[in-house]
């Protein structure tokens, strides 16, 4: 099975290095089009679900609830957080390149 949309995601996050305050709309999107694909594609596979999937999508709904919903409690550190969220998506979603 090809993912092309979450490879092409994928390399975005890789590809985006500015870990600023200016980035939280761009990880927020970010991060909203991934749990759509992998949505998508957790109904596309059904019972016959990868372990790569599965696993993806339940990293990537705690790394945006304790990462990225929590960052504006801690303006100093937004660079930590989307550093955390940028690592969690790299790691987490490196199968597209199977």
């Amino acid at each position: 099975m090809t993912y092309t949309k979450l490879k092409q995601l994928y390399i975005e996050v890789k590809d985006h290095t500015d870990l600023t305050y200016k980035s939280i709309p761009f990880f927020v999107k970010i991060i909203r089009e991934i749990k759509v694909e992998l949505l998508k594609i957790t109904v596309e596979q059904g019972e016959q679900l990868s372990r790569d999937i599965s696993y993806a999508t339940r990293l990537i709904n705690i790394t945006e609830r304790e990462d990225l919903n929590n960052i504006q409690n801690y303006p100093d550190e937004i660079p930590k957080y989307l550093g955390r969220v940028r690592n969690t998506v790299i790691s987490n979603l490196s199968f597209v390149n199977k």
